[in-house]
């Protein structure tokens, strides 16, 4: 769904609350005031040419409220899904990590030598995924750490492999059912980390946002009233429960994070390196 010349503004309004949600919601509330003055101006100057009789205001305030039922409606949904999605990252950061401490448990099963190396290795892992969970870098830096990731998973299924070939039992085909666990929750935990609202939905949000208030703007100017105090606390909310969304849709920045808790627990059970 494009929005034309409005999808490169909320693009880079998106890209600027990612990484500063302090400016962010600075700029949407600055974009609210602007269209709700517009819209009062705009009254102002229909009240100067041909004042409305009580059915144009009722009409006016009709509208008003039909496009802030609507709004209210959509900031639901996208709270709804942004909050869907970061119960999934935490579910998904849990299994995960239950994943990885079967693994470490089976690896057991190999022989002395076999046992340290993939443990050696598991440690090493972990440690991978709780930096690639907890995030903060650059695109960069993520794709480093995914490459390295699939660079660990060879190695480790390689060892595995090696235990299951020489000692075919289904003890070491459970070692290789957990490991390929682990990989698979490893894929479906960045699947869910790179899944977001999706963006049409957002730029859905923001036009509705900016439209609504300067309907309400232009039904102030109509009563000749602005309600200063209650229009800056009214779009104050509005811009706080937006930027709240796109805070909670990406995990990895800004102050709503999805805690890499549960591997960090992981590694700790797995006592002091030796």
């Amino acid at each position: 769904m494009s929005l034309g010349p409005f999808d490169w503004l909320f693009d880079r309004l998106g890209g600027i609350a990612v990484n500063d949600l302090h400016l962010g919601g600075l700029i949407v509330l600055l974009l609210l005031v602007a269209a709700l003055e517009i819209g009062y101006r705009l009254g102002r100057f229909v009240v100067r040419n041909n004042a409305p009789n009580d059915g144009e205001k009722s009409a006016v305030n009709f509208a008003s409220a039909g496009m802030v039922g609507l709004l209210a409606f959509l900031l639901g949904v996208s709270l709804s899904m942004a909050s869907t999605r970061f119960e999934q990252r935490r579910d998904s950061v849990l299994a995960e990590a239950n994943a990885i401490g079967t693994a470490w448990l089976r690896a057991e099963v190999a022989g002395a030598t076999e046992a340290q190396a993939l443990r050696r290795l598991l440690r090493d892992y972990t440690e991978l995924r709780i930096a690639a969970v907890r995030g903060g870098g650059e695109p960069a830096e993520a794709a480093r750490l995914n490459q390295r990731s699939g660079e660990l998973q060879a190695e480790l299924w390689r060892l595995a492999l090696g235990v299951a070939e020489r000692a075919p039992t289904p003890i070491s085909g459970l070692l290789l059912a957990s490991l390929n666990e682990t990989f698979d929750m490893a894929l479906t935990n960045r699947r869910n980390l790179e899944s977001h609202v999706p963006p049409y939905l957002m730029r859905l949000l923001m036009t509705v946002s900016i439209l609504t208030v300067g309907v309400v703007g232009y039904g102030f100017g109509i009563a000749g009233s602005r309600q200063l105090g209650l229009s800056l606390l009214l779009l104050a909310a509005w811009a706080l429960a937006i930027i709240l969304i796109i805070d909670i849709d990406r995990p990895q920045y800004g102050k709503v994070r999805v805690s890499p808790a549960a591997l960090e627990w992981t590694l700790q059970g797995f006592g002091p390196a030796r």
